[in-house]
Parts: C-alpha cells; structure tokens; sequence
C-alpha cells in the first residue's frame, strides 16, 4: 500500500469491505438475539452518559446504523491490531475496549464473529491486511478513516474534535516534566489517543539511551494512561498506543503487552467503574494531565446528566463563579469543557501538578470562561502559566468553526499576570499543524501576556496588553457637544404642556441616567426652537408656531439673564451645541460626566406623545454623528470593547469631565471600511442593541444589577473580535505592517 489514502479507499466508508460487513451487520441485527442485545446495552450506555445523542441526529435509523459503524470500525481496529502483534511478536491482552473495567457486560469481537461467519469477509480480511505498511500506518491515518466511518454529526454530538498532532506536540511541551521515567500522565478524555502517543513519543525520545527497549515500554504503560466514555474512541486509543511502541516492541521481545487505556467515565458522573490493571485496582493520581476535553454544550447533556453535575460538584468545587441569573448551570449555554478540567484536576492531579489543555479561545472572555479565569479549583490555587492563542486560525479544520487556544496550568501556584502568552497567526500560505517544526514554518508566532481588565478582578475578561497600546492613536472623526441652554426650566417640558405648544420644536432628549451600554432607559421631552446655532428663525417660529413664540416670550427675561457667552448671539432663545451634526440619522453618545464610559448608538425613538422623532443628546453628552449606520455601530462596538475601554480608564482624568472630548480623542477611531471584520463588528454591535430594550422594564437600580446572559456573550464576541483586529492590523485596512509596529 503505497499511503494512507489507498487504505482508506480499502477500509472507509466507500469501501467493498465496509459495504459487506455492514449489510451482513444489518441482516444479522434483524434476526440475531445477542447483537439485538448488545446494541439496546450499547445504546442505553451512551444515552446514560451522554443523554439522547440519537433524537437530533439527521440520518435515517440513526441507533441501528451508528451501532453497525462502531461494529465495523471496531472491527477494522481489531485486524490491524493482530496484525501489528503478528509482526512484533507481542500479545495485546486487553484488546477489548471493555477489558479493564467491564463497562459494557458485551465482547465486539463474539459479535464480529456472529456477522463475519455469514459471508467471505474473513477470507478477504487477510489479503487486505498484506497490503499493511507498518511506516505508513500513522495517527492520520487513525483520524481519516475513523472520520470516513463515524459521522460528522456524531462525532459533534460527542463533542470530539481531532487534534492534529503539532498542537497536541506544543501542548505537552508546555508541561514541566521533572523526571521522564517516573512522571504519570493522563488523558481524562483520550478520543483517538493524539495525547497519549505525544506523551510516548516524549518519553521515548528523552529516555531511548538510557533504559533497554523493554524497560522503556514497563516504563511507559507505567506512566501514561488514557480514559474515555466511548468504546470506539478506546479502541482507537489503544491502537494509537500500540503504534507508538512500535518502535520499542521490535526490540523489547515483549510477550504480554496490556495498554492502560480505559473505558470509563473520568467525572464518575453516571457510573463508577472500578479499573483493573496489571490484577490489581488502578487508583489514578498523576503529575501531568493533558488532553482536548468535550465541547458539549449544557443543553445537549441528558436531565439526567445535568442533575448528576449538580449534585456532585456544583456546590462542591464552586463551579459557578456568577451572579444572579447566572447560577443556572449553563446559564450562557456555554460547554461543559472547563468544568470537565476542574473535576479532573479535584481528582487527578497531584500537588503541583501541571495540566495542558487544548480549549476555546473566548474562555479568555465572557460568563463562559470565568470559571477558569477564577484560576481555582474551589480553594485549590490553580495558575494559568502560559497561553497559546490560535486566532482565527483553526486547526480542526473549516468545518468546526470555532477558535481554540492552549492553556497551561499548575496546581498549587499563586496566579500571576500577566500571563505569558504566544500569538499565532498566518503567513502566505495555508498553515499546516502537522508538527511543531511545520507550524514555525507555516505560521508566525510572537510573545504577549495576558491581563484582566479590570485590574481588582483577575476573573474580568483577560486581554493582550500590546493590543491595550493599539486602542492609543488618533480619532478621525469630529466630537461634538450636546445640546446647552443653560435654562431648563424654560426648555424642560412637561408632557402636561404638550398641549400649549406645537410638537414641531419638542424633541426626546438624552440626559446621562437615560444611556446604558449598547441602549436607552427612556428620555425626557424638550423645547429645541432652532436647528443651528445663532440661527434666526424668529419670524417662522411666529408665523408657524405661535404658540411656541408665545411660551418663548413669557420668558423672555429668564433666557436673556443667561450669564454663557455662547448665548450672546442669535435670538433671544439661542441655544449652543447644534448643528447639521445634531440631525444626522445616527449618533454613537455617551456622558462626559463621571466615569460611566458606556457608548450606545441612538437615531429616532417613538415617543408616546410625540411619534417617531429624532433624539437629541442633552448638555451633558459627547457623540459622534453619521448618517451610516454600520459606521455608527463600528464605532460603538470599539468604544465598548474591553480594550478600548481599559485604554479609557487608563487614560480618563480624575476630574467632573472624566469622558471629555480630549480623551476620547486619544483613542485609535479610524475611518470606517466596509470590511468583513468591520461589518462583523458592526453587526455584533446591533445585536447588544436589540437586546437591551428587552430588559429595560425594570428600574434603573435593578437593571444596574441585573445579569444580562445574551448581552455578555455579545460582549465576549465583540470584546475577541476588536481584539484580533488590533493584533493583527486589520483595523487599519490601509495602514502598513511597518507602521503599524509603532502603535
């Protein structure tokens, strides 16, 4: 066989054997008690662990046709496991995926025996074996033909990725191993065993010249084990482990080899079962836990499950680190691949431990990932030691759609920031993640940290600190005053005045209790007798709205007492602060008062009174105005991002006008430029804004201390996304790589 395609073309999906075996499977299943059996024990297992993984699965006779593809793909497992033992002269004891711990009361290979017996698929079994190259038998390999058996959508129901092999290579690397022959590892959530053969590879590579082929094997099942809660990720483990002996096995003249990788439930969640290695009971404790754990969101975990989770370590290991609303478990339908790491390091890891895990990359920010940013597994300290940040790149390929970062940790460790970081991103090319050495190649990496945002809350979202620098430059955009008159008694109206004057001069106006991040909590009415100022409309106003001219000459003597300069000029009722600028269709406004850097975007609201209206921002705001919309939603969603809002309090004055004009210009506010990231943020901005009216009916106070769940997952959406931009340049779409290096 001359490479892992041409063996895929034998063994995969669209293969003759495939075909063969899985027809003879399902005539066997219609009439055979014992597989009818085992598939209802197999099936119940994983609805038991899992929850109904079935219903929402778009195939045709999912339960029948997902248990013959186990059936199969064990099967194809098993013949090039006897095939390597033929090879190596090695007996592989604890084939079975069940054999160490009898999770399941079935043996596969008594049912590939009851299917196989039926037609010439053993006769044909060993002329395809013949065609095995050993060389060119690889972990790839593994993954390719276990993707060209077991489904897309179930395999993200289970919520098993693949991991390439440079990632889970950089991940083990990160780990501070103090003696290669004793030091324990552990994959709690092995899938096809990536982790397990990296470790090996590990321990092999810094121990080949000073132990004997066959004390490096002891050595290695000794030390490296493996758990998973699915039978087929098991036996793909197995075969993972076994290939990564090879090398020793040729030598060891090892007889009797059983590979410590378990089927078993690491959170003993739903079952307990005890472990059986080597004749004796295995109570796992180890050094090093390393992995990519399940992405299974909350809401795709069977009740049964939910409740198991609540019950054992909830309270126990302080697994909601939130307020509020946000004590509902899953509360941001977030997965359950954190709290899934904390339950092992509580039962696992022993002191000063160090773990690595492969996780999503906006665990760095939001309600998803404060439980790990906690940086404490209920008392225990647990200090994230170094991150590696992925970007927008995706190592699981297109088709899983989501960002993933590296994360390093140590039990027993004071949290420290800021936290080491490495940035990767692309160069010219298409990135490869086929090893370490190929991902320096194909990719660029550079050092960061990483540091909360607020300072006095090391679980706030954490951000780049060289990405804080890059929300400093300039602001391309004018900064404008709201409205002044310096006589609201005369200006302020009252809804009960509504019918003493004309509604042409009356408009919404904003004064700083009314805006909140991304919304409005109500407004006020009133008077705005002109458009511009020192605009003199004296005349129109008398012929058009008398009634207004007369409300305007009652207090005629109030208003011409004003002390402001600015007033001086135009009509005895001028106002300062307006102009083309205050009638744009949008306007991004906050309060320049205080320390309240919240921005929203407003353009017309729909006034009880007075219809559809546009809102006029009162003496107390600063904005932005355009007759854009994305723009006005661009701006909004830097100004509310975690960056740039860190960047304004570092650089916001103490003083009655913290949020001034001149601050704000400090402040890196490009031009906007219809790109897909800034549409993106756009967009992302819209969202928080159609959000907050929802969760305006209650008081202000209230509101103030209410949890909004689908506004901080916006939030972490934006918060990631401005943050990428300004690592990378790509909120500076005209700007070169050179220059951006001064920011």
């Amino acid at each position: 066989m001359t490479g892992n395609t041409s063996m895929l073309n034998t063994w995969g999906r669209n293969s003759r054997l495939y075909e063969r075996y899985t027809s003879n499977a399902a005539e066997a299943l219609s009439s055979d008690d014992g597989l009818q059996e085992a598939q209802s024990e197999w099936e119940q297992f994983f609805i038991n662990s899992h929850g109904d993984i079935f219903s929402g699965l778009e195939i045709t006779n999912p339960r029948e046709s997902l248990f013959i593809d186990t059936l199969y793909y064990d099967f194809i497992v098993d013949q090039i496991i006897e095939f390597v033992e033929r090879q190596v002269g090695s007996h592989v004891v604890n084939q079975e995926a069940t054999y160490n711990t009898n999770a399941l009361s079935f043996s596969f290979q008594s049912l590939h025996s009851t299917i196989i017996d039926t037609d010439s698929i053993e006769r044909n079994v060993d002329e395809f074996m013949r065609e095995v190259d050993l060389a060119n038998l690889d972990l790839d390999f593994l993954r390719g033909l276990y993707e060209s058996i077991i489904s897309h959508e179930m395999r993200l129901q289970l919520g098993e990725y693949y991991t390439p092999s440079g990632v889970a290579q950089l991940s083990v690397g990160e780990l501070t191993v103090n003696d290669y022959e004793t030091d324990t590892f552990l994959d709690p959530g092995c899938g096809s065993g990536i982790f397990l053969a990296t470790c090996i590879d590990e321990k092999r590579e810094a121990l080949e010249d000073d132990l004997s082929p066959k004390a490096l094997v002891d050595a290695i099942t000794e030390t490296v084990f493996g758990v998973d809660l699915n039978p087929v990720a098991v036996k793909s483990a197995k075969l993972s482990y076994l290939l990564s002996l090879l090398p020793l096995l040729e030598e060891a003249s090892v007889d009797r080899l059983e590979l410590p990788v378990f089927l078993a439930d690491s959170l003993k969640l739903t079952r307990d079962d005890q472990i059986q290695f080597g004749g004796e009971v295995l109570e796992l404790s180890v050094d090093h836990l390393v992995g990519n754990p399940p992405w299974i969101t909350w809401g795709n975990l069977s009740e049964q499950v939910r409740d198991a989770w609540r019950e054992k370590y909830v309270k126990q290991l302080d697994l909601l680190p939130h307020q509020g609303v946000e004590t509902r478990l899953g509360h941001a339908n977030d997965d359950i691949s954190v709290p899934f790491i904390w339950v092992c390091i509580h039962h696992y890891l022993n002191k000063n431990g160090h773990a690595s895990f492969v996780l999503k990359r906006d665990i760095m920010k939001g309600p998803a990932g404060r439980l790990l940013r906690t940086q404490r597994v209920n008392s225990r300290p647990v200090a994230v030691r170094h991150v590696h940040d992925f970007n927008r790149l995706q190592p699981f390929g297109d088709d899983v759609g989501v960002h993933s970062a590296i994360y390093t940790l140590r039990a027993d460790s004071k949290p420290e920031f800021p936290i080491v970081a490495t940035s990767w991103k692309k160069v010219s090319g298409k990135p490869s993640f086929t090893s370490v050495d190929v991902m320096r190649e194909t990719l660029k990496h550079e050092e960061t940290g990483m540091i909360p945002v607020e300072e006095d809350d090391p679980s706030s979202s954490w951000v780049r600190e060289d990405a804080e620098n890059r929300a400093l430059g300039e602001c391309e955009h004018d900064i404008r005053h709201g409205v002044k008159d310096d006589a609201t008694d005369v200006y302020s109206i009252d809804r009960d005045q509504l019918g003493d004057l004309e509604p042409d001069f009356v408009y919404p106006y904003l004064k700083s209790k009314h805006v909140v991040k991304y919304g409005l909590f109500g407004h006020e009415l009133h008077l705005v007798p002109i458009k511009k100022a020192n605009e003199d409309n004296e005349t129109e106003i008398q012929n058009n709205c008398p009634k207004t001219y007369e409300y305007l000459k009652s207090h005629r003597q109030a208003l011409e007492d004003r002390s402001s300069t600015w007033l001086d000029k135009g009509t005895f009722y001028n106002v300062f602060g307006l102009g083309e600028y205050t009638w744009s269709d949008y306007k991004v406004v906050w309060c320049r008062l205080g320390f309240k850097p919240h921005f929203t975007v407003v353009s017309t609201v729909d006034d009880e009174d007075l219809g559809e209206k546009m809102v006029v921002p009162g003496d107390h705001f600063m904005f932005i105005s355009t007759d854009d919309e994305y723009e006005a939603h661009f701006l909004c969603g830097l100004l509310n991002s975690s960056i740039y809002q860190k960047s304004i309090k570092g650089i916001a004055s103490e003083g009655k006008s913290s949020l001034s004009k001149t601050v704000v210009s400090k402040l890196e506010l490009p031009e906007y430029k219809q790109t897909e990231d800034s549409e993106r943020l756009a967009e992302l901005s819209m969202e928080a804004h159609e959000i907050v009216p929802q969760h305006t009916n209650v008081s202000k106070r209230k509101y103030n201390k209410k949890t909004i769940e689908e506004l901080e997952i916006v939030q972490a959406k934006i918060d990631e996304l401005v943050e990428e931009m300004l690592s990378e340049g790509s909120l500076f779409p005209d700007v070169g790589q050179s220059t951006l290096a001064s920011y």
